[in-house]
Parts: structure tokens; C-alpha cells; sequence
């Protein structure tokens, strides 16, 4: 055995990550501990003191140190493990994940102290890593040779058997000081090749699903320790419908009520129809997130998105219909995108009672078809390794202009967008109905109903008082108090 001994860390990124368990080291976690491999985990989106990072390391004494890392602030990252070398010399450090994946040796000969790094799908190569078979012999693997240079073994076969991974069960984890959220995946790879998109650099085009039983297993599991809010982080949940139905089945026939089920980081339009979205509404989905980016069928094909606006739309309508939470996503500045074109996309974003519209700067990624464009087509605001460590998408900071949108105009028509979602007077209805549907039933499950409730529902439906008050950072905290409190009584 190489390594006997391996602390897994949660690289650091922003609030949105801050507060959900980490699925992908979660794991890296269960493979090791299935095969015997002694690990720890420390995440720093929660604790992001070195210090206590440091009594970490001393005290459990790692052979080896991995990071799993996003391309969003690398450079802090990179930081914490160049003071990890500093500290603790005694171990190797690998580091996986998106960044890793797409940029791969470049990452190596700019930061020596990474030994070893895992391309694409790292379960495997961990594994081979920490048995000890030979390093020119592990594919997917980055290491470097006494020389200093860096070698790659070559990509590794792509895990067409999902099931044989095991889902994460966070036994290493401080469950309690997370959300009540749990993240599902069903699935790896994508087919599509929308030019702005680096996740199939990550994850590969190649789409691989774990069974229906497989995935709903994982639930149940959850499940009996009092969870019951899940979201499914997939980037093609509903591409094969079949799949989709034999997990609403599955849910069904274990008996799992009360579910509050998300598809928020996106699904594809084209691929729902009013029976599926039904389906999935009677097991417990509740809320739908739509990959829009644009209401112009010109900047759509410019894009390589493969869909059309009209079924876009006939989708969303369907959702809106069933009583789905809708939330829809668009980019702002895609190439050959003019301010009429932006236009289109705030008439779609206001034409439907959705719940969430969310506009975003579009940034090119390393390695993508849009990267290529700007390099030749536009003009980047900073450089690549300057917007790439801090930028987010959600601010008003243009990555790049182009000769239809100006950075002066790209930043005007966030805050058009911004305030037309604000102002709209369906989008404000339907907050206002889901939030009372919402509280009333929370209301109703703790036996609250009648003139009480409907006096209750009224004061949190307040704009006022729900935008000053209940979603205040004090309300918040308190949420996140009774939640622990619920999940460690139910982990007893």
C-alpha cells in the first residue's frame, strides 16, 4: 500500500457552496473507506482557518493530502496548499476536479508542490494510486518525474457501470453543520455541444446513468435519518424519459412522502413533456430550473444549444401549469448577441409566473468553443487567470465584449434585466402565491389551520416584512438552528 492515511479537503469557493454537503468528495470518502483506506475530509467553505486546518493535519498524520478543485478562486486554493507543503512535508498532495481536468499539466509545472493530479473520473485512480500500482501504469493520472516534468498516463475508460460507485453516505462529516439539503446525481457525461459550456471537459460527452434503483436507494437512505429535501444536480436529468419514470416508480413503490424534490441546477426543455412533468410532480418534484439563455432563436443556434424557442417556451408553460417553482437561466453577450436579441430574452424571462429568473455574464472558459471566439472575435476585460480565479457570473463584470455588446452596454443590460424581473407584475403574483401555498403548508403538517393560519400566511406574505425580516441573515440562521436540531434528533 502507497498511501494508508488520506485527508480529503473541500477546496474553497463562495456562499453558494458554503452550506451543502460535498457530493463529489463525499465519494472520493466511501470508495476509500470501502477499500480500507484510513481518511478524514475537511471542508473549507466551513471552517476556513489554516490553523484548525493544521491541528487537522497534525493530529490525524496523512500519507497523503487531495483537493478537489473548481477553476473559481484556484488561486486561493493553490495558496492553502503551498502552506499545507510548508507545514506537513511528510505527505504527498493530489489535486482532481474540474480545474484539474480541463487545464491538467499546465496546473502541475505552475504548482510544484502538486504531486499527482486526477483527470476526469478520479475514483479509480485514487485507488490505484493508494494501492501502489505502478504510476506509469494508472490512467488518469498527472505525476512528476524526479526531473521535474510532468507526465500523463492517458485518459481512463469512462465508468460505464455507475452503480458500481458508491453513493456518498458522509460518515466522516459533521452532518449537522450543513443544510438539510442532499444533493442527487444520476448521471455523468453530456452529449450536447453548446459552445460556452466546459463540463463536458470535466465529466467527458459520454452520458452514463446509474439505475433507477441505484439512485433511489441513495434517497432512502437519506431519507430514514429525517432528510427530505433533495436536489438533483444532474446537467442531463431528463434526457432518457424512460429513466426519469422508473425513478418516480421506485419512489413510489418504497413509500418515500413528503419529498421536496429540485431539478435547480437545469434540465433541458425539449426533454419534458406534460406527461413526464406530471409524473414527476405526483413523487414529489416541486421545482424545475430551465437552461434558457436566450429568447432568440439567432443566438441559440450561435451557441450550438440545439433547441428551440417555441418549445422553450411550450415547457415552461407546461411546468407553470402543473404548479412547479420555475427557474429560469439566461447569459448575457453570447456571441453575435445585439441589445435586441438581449431584449427577446427579457420578454421571454417576464412572459411566464415563474418564481426565479436569473440573468448571468457569460465567461469563457479554458478550452471551449467560446474561449476560441473571443481570443479572435472580442476583447477580454482582464485576463483569462485574473476573471477565471474571482469572477462570478453572478455580479455585473462583463468577462469580454464584442462588437454587438460593448462592456458599457453588456453591464446596462444586467441592470435592465434586473429591474424588468423585479417590476414584473407576473413574476410578483407568482411569488407572492407560491410563498402563501408555501407557508400554509408547513402550517397545515404542524396542525396549524383555519383563522390562525390564514393570519400567519398574511404576515409572512408581507413584501415588507418578508424581504426585511424572514429572509434576513438572523431568520436564516435560526432556520438552519431548528434544521440541525431536527436532523440530530432523527439521527439518534
Amino acid at each position: 500500500m502507497r498511501f494508508k492515511k488520506v485527508l480529503l479537503i473541500q477546496a474553497k469557493y463562495d456562499r453558494t457552496f458554503s452550506n451543502v454537503l460535498p457530493y463529489g468528495l463525499g465519494i472520493l470518502s466511501e470508495v476509500l473507506t470501502k477499500n480500507g483506506i484510513s481518511n478524514a475530509v475537511f471542508d473549507l467553505n466551513k471552517d476556513d482557518s489554516f490553523e484548525r486546518l493544521t491541528r487537522k493535519i497534525f493530529s490525524f498524520k496523512p500519507d497523503l493530502i487531495g483537493l478537489s478543485l473548481m477553476t473559481l478562486n484556484y488561486k486561493y486554493n493553490f495558496e492553502i496548499m503551498r502552506k499545507v507543503r510548508k507545514v506537513w512535508k511528510d505527505a504527498k498532495i493530489i489535486a482532481g476536479g474540474p480545474h484539474i481536468s480541463t487545464l491538467r499539466a499546465e496546473v502541475l509545472r505552475d504548482i510544484k508542490v502538486i504531486d499527482y493530479g486526477a483527470v476526469l473520473e478520479g475514483e479509480k485512480t485514487l485507488l490505484e494510486l493508494c494501492r501502489g500500482e505502478e504510476v506509469n501504469n494508472i490512467k488518469g493520472l498527472l505525476y512528476r518525474m524526479p526531473s521535474g516534468s510532468v507526465i500523463y498516463t492517458g485518459d481512463r475508460e469512462f465508468i460505464t457501470d455507475l452503480d458500481e460507485i458508491p453513493f456518498p453516505k458522509y460518515g466522516k462529516f459533521s452532518k449537522s453543520i450543513y443544510s438539510g439539503l442532499i444533493t442527487i446525481i444520476t448521471s455523468r457525461g453530456c452529449p450536447y455541444t453548446c459552445i460556452y459550456c466546459p463540463v463536458n471537459l470535466a465529466v467527458g460527452r459520454m452520458l452514463r446513468f446509474r439505475s433507477a434503483e441505484n439512485v433511489v436507494r441513495e434517497i432512502e437512505y437519506h431519507y430514514k435519518l429525517g432528510y427530505r429535501e433533495f436536489s438533483f444536480r444532474d446537467d442531463n436529468f431528463t434526457l432518457d424519459k424512460n429513466h426519469v419514470y422508473k425513478i418516480c416508480d421506485s419512489i413510489e413503490k418504497r413509500g418515500l412522502k413528503d419529498l421536496y424534490l429540485m431539478c435547480d441546477n437545469g434540465i433541458r426543455a425539449d426533454k419534458v413533456d406534460t406527461e413526464l412533468l406530471r409524473r414527476m410532480r405526483e413523487v414529489g418534484f416541486r421545482m424545475l430550473g430551465f437552461g434558457i439563455e436566450s429568447g432568440s432563436q439567432k443566438v441559440l443556434n450561435n451557441i450550438k444549444k440545439n433547441e428551440k424557442v417555441e418549445e422553450m417556451k411550450q415547457a415552461v408553460g407546461i411546468a407553470c401549469e402543473l404548479g412547479y417553482e420555475v427557474e429560469l437561466f439566461f447569459l448575457i453577450g453570447s456571441p453575435g448577441e445585439t441589445w435586441d436579441d438581449f431584449l427577446e430574452s427579457v420578454k421571454f424571462a417576464t412572459e411566464f409566473p415563474v418564481s426565479i429568473v436569473s440573468f448571468y455574464q457569460l465567461l469563457p472558459y479554458p478550452a471551449t468553443e467560446l474561449f476560441d471566439y473571443v481570443s479572435k472575435n472580442g476583447r477580454f476585460a482582464a485576463a483569462p487567470e485574473v476573471y477565471l480565479n474571482n469572477g462570478s457570473q453572478r455580479k455585473n463584470t462583463p468577462f469580454f465584449e464584442t462588437p454587438e455588446l460593448s462592456f458599457k452596454e453588456r453591464k446596462k443590460a444586467f441592470r435592465f434585466a434586473l429591474n424588468a424581473v423585479r417590476n414584473s407584475p407576473v413574476i410578483t403574483s407568482a411569488r407572492k402565491r407560491r410563498r402563501k401555498n408555501n407557508i400554509a403548508g408547513k402550517l397545515t403538517s404542524f396542525g396549524i389551520e383555519g383563522r390562525a393560519r390564514d393570519v400567519v400566511c398574511a404576515i409572512y406574505c408581507n413584501n415588507f416584512l418578508h424581504e426585511r425580516v424572514f429572509t434576513s441573515r438572523l431568520a436564516a440562521r435560526l432556520k438552519k438552528a431548528i434544521e440541525r436540531r431536527g436532523l440530530r434528533i432523527k439521527e439518534l
